[in-house]
């Protein structure tokens, strides 16, 4: 049996990217940050965000640039950055069941892929009430400062 607290997952990757975001979004407009200090200062793989940076440059969400004055930042304003937007992108719309694995007999005479997929629609609509900037706005965004604050270290 499964724990009633894992109903609904995002991928690794999508969680990352959504840590990314928040850094990026937290640090002054248009500064150039390095891929090992955000995964310092989450605690996870450097590969795997390396992996995430590329995924989001190529969406157009961040901006990467090689060499020693290299790093990512945002691509855009965090007004603009919808997160419903992203998570849709990242998971893909109506996936979250798959009628043709098995294949299912049911398939094409039931309502359960239609009202999951409806409910998968909520879920991206209600997350889209949100941009990046609305989410940083609050504790959020104080405590993605305060951990940036702490990577960055004492200054010269």
């Amino acid at each position: 049996m499964r724990r009633k607290d894992s109903a609904l997952r995002l991928s690794l990757y999508t969680d990352l990217s959504l840590r990314l975001l928040l850094y990026l979004g937290a640090v002054e407009a248009g500064t150039w940050t390095t891929t090992p200090a955000v995964a310092r200062a989450f605690g996870v793989s450097l590969h795997h965000l390396q992996k995430v940076a590329r995924g989001l440059t190529e969406s157009g969400y961040i901006e990467a640039r090689q060499g020693r004055t290299g790093g990512v930042r945002l691509a855009r304003p965090p007004v603009e950055v919808r997160l419903g937007a992203v998570v849709a992108e990242l998971e893909g719309l109506g996936c979250l069941v798959e009628c043709a694995r098995g294949p299912c007999p049911l398939a094409g005479r039931c309502l359960l892929k239609h009202a999951l997929d409806a409910a998968e629609r909520s879920f991206v609509r209600e997350l889209d009430r949100f941009s990046l900037a609305d989410v940083l706005a609050g504790p959020t965004g104080a405590a993605m400062r305060a951990l940036i604050g702490r990577e960055a270290g004492p200054g010269p």
